[in-house]
């Protein structure tokens, strides 16, 4: 299109909301609101308004009730499934999002969203625009001519191909005029529009080719002129005459309908970026917040030396409180820079900007001096004041971040804006730097809404009964976290180097002999060429594999099921295994290790809905154990001089939590008597001796038992097993027989959380799951398998946190002086660094104490073992 014409965008809503429902996966707010298409609808605004910057644009949309079509013809799209009422609840936030930036949303009664667009696209004012018409619907190309093109959804929401006349007439034979008269011969069983019977792209295209319109044609046909067509085609024509009349009704876009719009109506101005700020915020859209930026003012002060507000009444803070937030920069080539900390005390605000290491000493003194401090990201605040962790403030806190996920755990948003917004009802920027007075200003309200946000979140974790979850495991876990992190763990970069060149040595042989079996050479890494080696070149068996959008899969799922077929496959599982070793650990390592020769990890205690921790640059708790060569990433994580990594894992922790929540006698009855729980689970079952049973049978058994509570069924079972469908089904039944109390549990957690929208730990840490009323059944499946393995996971994890609490105070009070770190929370284990010398009484010391953080019915088993590196760990009765 010529660039110096004025450009306006016509979407079609209906379309794009339908494809960003099917496209995006099913997200949901804090509420359970689904907003799933409403978001894949905002990022293709965006993404349409970035890359080609119209100075117009509107949206046509589908109003419910009848149209003409339907008036005309009852059956008109009487085919069309009818999608859940979640989706149709997403148009008017789309509506709403649309005003944010300005578009206006066109309708018109009695018509479709397609005559819309076919009349502001007819509109005599557009003429010297290009109009850019964007659908997911091909019936827009007959629209298509010169100056009007049509910009199609290919593939979800991530790939639009644009149609000239040139584009269309490449794809049909011939240009956009021919359209509605090829589609009245075809039909379109989408939309219900009969067309002939028979006739189907090929032979319409040649009737188009022949006549040109349908009018045309039969003209031709009624004058007796049959040489032109076979007779029995002929025949069914001219018995279907008033089909295909009626089809090229239904099928034309009206250009002419009656509507209250002007093309000024559409012309583009500055987005009102405060009010899509506030409801992306509301929605949760977190990618879409950080592109929109902000351009608000700052709200009102309040607080000491400022005028006091009807909706923001004076502050007063005690004289012992302290408020305090620090802010970084963007990320640059070193890592975050500290723009400034606010803080505010009972005296008043004081903004420190770029505080040096000096600076930031003589804060951390303040704190040590106060009783109560309120801030956000306590932990990332101790990082930036960069205190020895012996000497951490021996005060209360309340931590915003924290209290915001314990009520929202199933939520990520909780930034700091997004906490605002959700316990104030105040939309802030999220400020990145202090270049201006109003960004100073900016961090000055958030560190005097601080106070106020405390007093929301903490009344409201009263009343929750979430306040002693806070107060006894969240809070308390945060300086050993930023004790763990500080402290890191050593790396062996010179064994990691050695593995580098061993893996590369295993690979180039494994790269020979697989193209030897493939008999020639071709990219392993392609997928593509991989379809054509395994399916097409060597005719493996193609039944029960996926098949994707470029063919057959390769994926390591289905890789499994063509184990035995052929000797290739084993060495492709062992060449992948270890390029992916390769790539996310032996090369990546190495680049994260720090001055001091330790890899530093971040734990986030505020992402996992289930209380767990999670590890991230490096993700620690990701490292390999379950192969061999996975095992040997693990020996480049070793003890510092003088000492050794002792690891402390809780055995099988999350059964016995679950013999203990749903007190299922068969499983309470093995811990007691101290059985193999997997052989015994195999022999009860099966109805035989346990030590009748094979590795086989017990490998089925763990399976089950530890899938179980994820929702395992027959399909899964049947995948990981080997069984067939129904061997599979027969065995969960006989399962659920010898554990009824399992049965009877999941059966009752199901029921519960449709009544309170939400389940719990042992320790009272809840997990909301509105999803459960949703009439989305995959959310609601989704739901019902979230509801069942939180009560038994998420106490799983306040139990390793007790440990980490009640460790940390005994390691305190035992070695003041050092010899005894805390430096990994790995699942169920917690690994330590330790003085050579002080091992066994540490081990003994560890297994007794983490032991005895609950008191159970069945006790809890902790297995200790010790060595130079974590891999060769010995252990330690």
């Amino acid at each position: 299109m010529p660039s110096k014409r004025k450009k306006l965008i016509i979407l079609d809503g209906n379309s794009l909301l339908h494809r960003a429902w099917h496209a995006m996966p099913p997200l949901t707010t804090k509420d359970g609101t689904v907003v799933n298409a409403a978001y894949g609808f905002a990022l293709a605004i965006d993404k349409i308004l970035r890359e080609h910057r119209p100075e117009y644009m509107a949206v046509a949309w589908d109003l419910p009730g009848k149209t003409f079509r339907h008036e005309a013809v009852e059956t008109y799209k009487a085919t069309r499934v009818k999608q859940p009422q979640e989706l149709y609840d997403q148009i008017p936030i789309c509506k709403e999002i649309l005003e944010g930036y300005g578009i206006p949303s066109l309708e018109a009664a009695g018509y479709e969203a397609d005559d819309v667009i076919g009349t502001v696209s007819n509109l005599e004012e557009r003429q010297g625009f290009d109009t850019l018409i964007v659908t997911g619907d091909l019936d827009a190309l007959q629209l298509v001519d010169q100056n009007t093109h049509v910009l199609f959804f290919v593939k979800g929401l991530s790939k639009l191909k644009e149609y000239d006349p040139a584009a269309v007439k490449e794809r049909y034979g011939f240009g956009p005029e021919k359209l509605i008269d090829f589609k009245a011969m075809k039909g379109d069983t989408s939309d219900n529009v009969k067309g002939v019977p028979g006739v189907g792209d090929k032979t319409a295209a040649e009737l188009i080719e022949k006549f040109g319109t349908l009018e045309n044609m039969y003209k031709k046909l009624e004058y007796g002129k049959l040489e032109e067509i076979k007779e029995n085609l002929a025949e069914k024509l001219l018995a279907h005459k008033e089909d295909a009349l009626e089809s090229k009704m239904l099928v034309t876009i009206i250009r002419d309908v009656k509507m209250k719009f002007k093309i000024d109506d559409a012309e583009l101005a500055r987005p009102d970026t405060k009010a899509l700020l506030e409801l992306y915020r509301e929605l949760e859209f977190r990618t879409l917040i950080r592109r929109l930026g902000d351009d608000t003012p700052p709200p009102p002060l309040e607080g000491p030396g400022t005028k006091a507000t009807k909706k923001q009444p004076k502050l007063h803070l005690p004289k012992e409180h302290v408020a305090i937030l620090a802010l970084k920069q963007d990320p640059d080539l070193f890592g975050n820079t500290l723009a400034g900390i606010g803080i505010l005390t009972h005296e008043g605000y004081t903004l420190f900007k770029n505080p040096g290491a000096g600076t930031r000493a003589r804060i951390f003194e303040t704190l040590q001096r106060v009783s109560h401090i309120a801030t956000h990201d306590f932990k990332d605040l101790l990082h930036v004041l960069s205190p020895s962790p012996r000497d951490l403030p021996m005060v209360t806190v309340f931590d915003t971040m924290l209290a915001s996920y314990l009520l929202h755990p199933g939520s990520r948003a909780h930034d700091l804006a997004s906490v605002v917004k959700e316990t104030l009802g105040e939309t802030v920027p999220e400020l990145v730097s202090l270049g201006t007075k109003k960004e100073e200003d900016q961090l000055e309200h958030l560190v005097r809404a601080l106070p106020r946000m405390e007093e929301n979140l903490a009344s409201t974790l009263k009343q929750e009964r979430l306040a002693s979850v806070y107060e006894t495991l969240d809070v308390p876990l945060v300086p050993i976290l930023y004790r763990m992190e500080k402290k890191g763990i050593e790396l062996d970069r010179a064994y990691l180097d050695e593995l580098r060149k061993m893996f590369q040595k295993t690979m180039a042989t494994l790269t020979k002999n697989i193209h030897e079996l493939a008999g020639e050479e071709f990219n392993i890494n392609s997928p593509t060429q991989l379809q054509v080696i395994l399916f097409e070149r060597l005719g493996l068996p193609t039944k029960g594999i996926k098949k994707t959008k470029t063919g057959l899969s390769t994926a390591a799922s289905e890789l499994e099921k063509l184990h035995d077929a052929h000797p290739l496959i084993p060495l492709l599982e062992e060449y992948r295994e270890i390029s992916k070793l390769q790539s996310t650990y032996v090369e990546s390592l190495p680049n994260l290790v720090g001055a001091d020769g330790r890899v530093h990890t971040t734990f986030h205690q505020h992402v996992a809905a289930t209380g767990r921790l999670s590890s991230v640059d490096p993700n620690l708790q990701n490292i390999p154990i379950r192969t061999e060569l996975g095992r040997e990433i693990r020996k480049a994580f070793v003890a510092g001089r003088g000492k050794q990594l002792v690891a402390a894992d809780y055995s099988q922790i999350e059964l016995r939590i679950a013999a203990v929540i749903s007190k299922d006698k068969a499983f309470l009855r093995a811990f007691k008597e101290g059985a193999d729980i997997h052989t015994r689970t195999a022999a009860e079952v099966l109805g035989i001796d346990e030590k009748d049973v094979t590795k086989d049978q017990r490998r089925v058994a763990k399976a089950i038992n530890f899938g179980i509570l994820y929702g395992m069924g027959p399909h899964a079972l049947a995948r990981q097993t080997g069984f067939t469908f129904q061997e599979a089904k027969d065995f969960i039944a006989r399962y659920f027989e010898v554990h009824d109390g399992i049965k009877q549990f999941i059966d009752e957690v199901k029921i519960r959380v449709r009544q309170d929208g939400y389940v719990e730990t042992l320790s009272g840490r809840r997990r909301y799951l509105p999803e459960i009323h949703s009439g989305v059944p995959m959310l609601v499946a989704a739901a019902e398998r979230m509801a069942v393995n939180m009560p038994a996971q998420g106490t799983e994890a306040d139990i390793l946190k007790m440990a980490m609490i009640e460790v940390q105070k005994w390691i305190d009070e035992t070695y003041p002086s050092g010899g005894v770190d805390l430096l990994l929370q790995v699942h169920d284990e917690l690994v330590f660094e330790v003085d050579t010398r002080m091992v066994k009484e540490v081990a003994q010391k560890l297994r007794s104490l983490m032991e005895g953080v609950v008191s159970y019915e069945i006790p809890l088993q902790v297995d200790v073992s010790a060595g130079k590196n974590w891999k060769d760990l010995q252990e330690i009765k």
